[in-house]
Order: structure tokens, then C-alpha cells, then sequence
């Protein structure tokens, strides 16, 4: 595949040029196609009221994500990773980047952009595990055509009788035109709150040198810890976190970094019994990573949009040491782990993640950590594909509060939610997808047979010992394609729950349950396993 595409590369270059010729860019156009063109009048009657209503993205959105310029040598992968970047900014249901030859030496390039319906009033109507969702949601991910996403969301949620429940989101993918991103997060309901801000500068490009970032945290109210079916406690808490890194990497290919992170985090728990791993704590860490990627453009593996899909690896080592805040947090040296590698040929592919971590108080280690995860799919033919993923995620010696929960939400379709909760959990789950391209109304149908299977256990439990459960079912989804991302997919699944031999409600819901393949891309050093399901 890799000499095939490198071939292709070369032919897009030389094809109309004399060999060992360089040719350049001419000029540079822009051609925007709003959300509905003039030859799908037959198919959607509103179409030119919808674009109306439309606010065109502006030109200087699309400029600052080129990588090259009028007199610029082309360059085939300049080309490819800037139409990668123009998906990516989830602007538009299209990106393709064409070149038309002006002379021997010199071909203009058209920048052609389908645009995404930017504005998403919906209705939100969740089912799944015995509980449900209603509400509405006001989003707008392109507004007034500057790239800014503004959302506002009233939730009414039956589990755990939470009920109403509020959201606000503004982000911008770069701030005054610049290299910084920024979003601040606001969720609330009448058991917790939770107000987030990041504001980042990332490795945009394969040349971009720098990347740092501070993020903020303050987290406040009563977290759930199940006991037995329908049974929890609440446990108080008052969460502030600050962290913050600079990276500096090398090499446009086979990238290599080098990351310093930071951390400050003060944590009231209000009860001994509910302290957490790495509770109070200040953070150093320095890691060494490395990542090598290829991109193949697909369809119809998880959507029936253009997917940037990348075939490579990435690996990263981190050395840390935590520091006691206010004299409540333990002073530990950190060691880590993250490996991973993916694998694409004949219709065939394969993703395998490691990640090790543990603490050292003295030469003992404390707060151990392990996740294997594993995807893959195959094509079958044109239509059908089957795929698969696999996570496990293990501790020992971990001498604090942890909870993992298997349900709906986790993978185990048909399983209530909340029921089943441990320290260690493994889920597969496996998937025959099919993409007939079926289409109503700019809404495409796939559908979905499925079989899941998964496991929660104690630290102190042995796998063996472990009661697993698993369902299938069949489900079907929607595709929106003037929309792209999670909120373009409408999801339903019909499960059969094997413990209870009865099919259980409806799974209603957004995207698909698990993307078939996975990015390679820096990430900064964090601590390993501390995921808590909370709800």
C-alpha cells in the first residue's frame, strides 16, 4: 500500500510535466459549495431556502490551513496534509484539492470545499440501559462563518433521577487567526458542576516545531459510588486543577518529541474512605515520544464521509515525580509506558495499544497500571465490513477508590445502566456494518449486527473467577450527510441481553459505538488509570 501510494504521489507530480521538471503553483481559488447545489433541487425541495439561511465560511478560514503559496514548488504531500487539515476543522462535508496546468511548469490550485450545516437544533431523544433522555440542544459549529462553535444544551435525564441538566461550549479553533485554540466548558445539573477552559497552541502540521497548553479545572458536588442494583452512595468533592506543557519536536517524517507537563491539582474529598490515586498532588513529568504516520483517504467504515484514516505508530516514555500538596498528597516517583501500532493491507486492518504505568514509593510500586486496546476491521466487499475492538484495563496495588462501569454507555449493549461496577473491566465487541448507500433526503442508512462481551472485577478477584456477560443484536443508523462528526450519525440497536434472556429497550443515540481504526498523534504526559465512571 505504501508503494502504491508513493507511486500515485509521483504520477500526480509528473504526469503533465517533463521528468525532473519542477513546477509551481500559479494562482490559488477558492471554490465554495454551500450545503445544497442547484442538482439536488429533485431530491430537496428547501434547498435554496437552507443555503439562505446559511452563512458562507470565510475565506480567510480556508487560507489559514494552506500550506503553500502562489510561486511555491508543489509538493504532493503538502497538498494531501492541507486538504487533511481542511477536513479536520469539521467545516465541511467535502474537501478535494485539484490542480489544472496553466503551462510546463506552472498549474493553478483549486481548493474546492463543500460546506457542513452548521447550524444543529435538534431535539435530544436517549434510550439505553433502563434509563432515558430528553431535551433540546442549540449548536452552532460554524458561526457567522468564523470557525467559532457555540453550543447550549437542557438535558432532562432519568438516571439516578438527575433531571434537568445544562451545557455551554465556545470554541475556537484559532483565536484571533492565530495558532492558539481555545474552549471553555460549562455542565451542570443538581448533583455536580463542572467548568473546563483549555487554551492551546497543537502540532498542527508535520512541521509545526512548538505546541503548549494550559488547562484548567473546577469541579464541584457529589459524584456516585455504586454499591448493588439501584443502590449508591454520594460522595462530596471540590476539585481545582491547573496543567500546563511545552513540547518541542523534530522531523517532518518519523517525528520525535520532547514534552515537559506540569501539574498543580487541591482535591476535597470530605471523607478518608473516598480519596483517590494521586489525590493532592503537584506533577512533574518528561516524556520522549515519537510518531510515524501515512494517511489513506476512506469511506464506509465508520461513516459514509471521507475519513483521514492513519496507517503507523506511536510510542511515547515519560519519567515523573509528584509532590504533597497541603500535606494530603503522597510524594511518588512515576514511570510510563504507551506503545502502538497499526497495520493496513488488502482490505485488512489491524491497531494494537500497551500502556504500563506505575508509581514508586521507595522500591515498592503503588498505583499500577495496564490497558491493552485492540481494533480492526475487514472489508468484505463494497457494502459490508466487519469490525472489532477489544479493551482491557487492569491495577494492582492500587490503595485507593476506583470504579469502572459496564453498561450501555461502556459497550455492553441491553445491560442497565450502573448495575455492574469493579476496578478492572475488559469489553469486546464485534460488528458486521453494512453501507448499502440507501439515501432520503440527505440522510444515508447503514446497518449493524453485533455481538458484545464484557467483564468488571475487583483488584483482589481473579480473572478466572470473573462472571462475564454479553448481548447481540442488530440496529440501524442514519447518516446526515450535510453534517460531519459525532452529531451527524443517529444510532439504534435492538439487544438481546443473554443474562436476562429478554431483549431489552431501544439504544437510542449518536455516532457509532466504536470507531474501527485509530490517530496516531502526540499527547501530552498525563497519569495512566485514572479513569472514574461516575454516571
Amino acid at each position: 500500500m505504501i508503494v502504491k501510494r508513493l507511486f500515485f504521489l509521483l504520477l500526480l507530480l509528473f504526469s503533465c510535466a517533463p521528468v525532473l521538471s519542477q513546477v509551481y503553483v500559479g494562482n490559488i481559488y477558492f471554490d465554495r459549495v454551500n450545503v445544497f447545489d442547484s442538482t439536488e433541487a429533485h431530491r430537496f425541495f428547501a434547498y435554496k431556502w437552507m443555503n439562505a439561511l446559511h452563512v458562507m465560511t470565510k475565506n480567510y478560514i480556508i487560507e489559514d490551513e494552506l500550506l503553500f503559496d502562489i510561486e511555491d514548488e508543489i509538493d504532493p504531500f503538502t497538498l494531501a496534509e492541507t486538504e487533511r487539515n481542511l477536513r479536520k476543522t469539521g467545516l465541511f462535508s467535502e474537501v478535494k484539492i485539484e490542480l489544472d496546468s496553466v503551462s510546463d511548469d506552472e498549474y493553478d490550485v483549486y481548493i474546492v470545499t463543500r460546506e457542513r450545516w452548521s447550524t444543529q437544533p435538534s431535539l435530544l431523544l436517549g434510550t439505553g440501559g433502563g434509563e432515558s433522555n430528553y431535551g433540546g440542544r442549540l449548536e452552532e459549529l460554524n458561526l457567522l462563518g468564523t470557525g467559532t462553535r457555540l453550543s447550549v444544551e437542557g438535558l432532562y435525564r432519568t438516571e439516578n433521577n438527575i433531571k434537568w441538566q445544562g451545557a455551554f461550549e465556545l470554541a475556537q479553533r484559532r483565536l484571533f487567526r492565530s495558532e492558539l485554540g481555545l474552549s471553555m466548558i460549562l455542565i451542570a445539573n443538581k448533583y455536580r458542576t463542572d467548568q473546563l477552559f483549555t487554551i492551546n497552541k497543537p502540532y498542527r502540521t508535520e512541521e509545526t516545531e512548538y505546541s503548549f497548553g494550559l488547562n484548567g479545572l473546577n469541579s464541584f458536588g457529589k459524584d456516585f459510588l455504586y454499591n448493588t442494583k439501584d443502590s449508591f452512595n454520594l460522595m462530596s468533592f471540590h476539585e481545582r486543577r491547573i496543567s500546563a506543557w511545552v513540547s518541542k519536536a523534530w522531523w517532518k517524517q518519523d517525528r520525535v518529541f520532547a514534552t515537559i507537563g506540569l501539574e498543580w491539582e487541591d482535591v476535597d474529598r470530605y471523607s478518608p474512605e473516598y480519596r483517590r490515586a494521586f489525590d493532592n498532588s503537584g506533577k512533574f513529568f518528561l516524556a520522549f515520544s515519537s510518531v510515524a504516520r501515512e494517511f489513506i483517504k476512506t469511506k464506509k467504515i465508520n461513516t459514509y464521509h471521507d475519513e483521514d484514516m492513519p496507517v503507523g505508530g506511536w510510542g511515547t516514555a515519560i519519567l515523573g515525580k509528584t509532590f504533597p500538596i497541603g500535606h494530603r498528597g503522597e510524594g511518588l516517583y512515576y514511570i510510563a509506558g504507551q506503545g502502538e501500532r497499526s497495520y493496513f493491507s488488502d482490505n485488512i486492518y489491524l491497531f494494537g495499544q500497551i500502556t504500563g504505568a506505575s508509581g514508586f514509593k521507595r522500591a515498592n510500586g503503588v498505583y499500577t497500571y495496564q490497558e491493552f486496546l485492540g481494533l480492526g476491521f475487514y472489508r468484505l466487499s463494497s457494502v459490508f465490513l466487519l469490525a472489532a475492538r477489544v479493551r482491557e484495563q487492569a491495577v494492582w496495588n492500587w490503595g485507593a477508590l476506583r470504579q469502572l462501569i459496564l453498561d450501555n454507555d461502556a459497550g455492553l449493549r441491553g445491560y442497565s445502566a450502573n448495575d455492574l461496577a469493579g476496578d478492572n473491566r475488559m469489553i469486546a465487541n464485534l460488528e458486521l456494518r453494512a453501507f448499502p448507500g440507501w439515501e432520503l433526503a440527505k440522510l444515508k442508512l447503514s446497518a449493524v449486527a453485533f455481538y458484545d462481551l464484557g467483564s468488571v472485577w475487583r483488584q483482589d478477584t481473579h480473572l478466572k473467577d470473573t462472571r462475564w456477560h454479553n448481548s447481540a443484536g442488530i440496529g440501524i443508523r442514519f447518516h446526515n450527510m450535510t453534517s460531519f462528526g459525532e452529531s451527524s450519525i443517529y444510532r439504534f440497536d435492538f439487544a438481546f441481553n443473554f443474562d436476562e434472556k429478554k431483549f431489552a429497550g431501544i439504544i437510542f443515540t449518536t455516532n457509532q459505538l466504536f470507531s474501527a481504526f485509530r490517530n496516531h498523534e502526540f499527547r501530552p504526559p498525563s497519569l495512566f488509570g485514572l479513569e472514574f465512571d461516575y454516571e
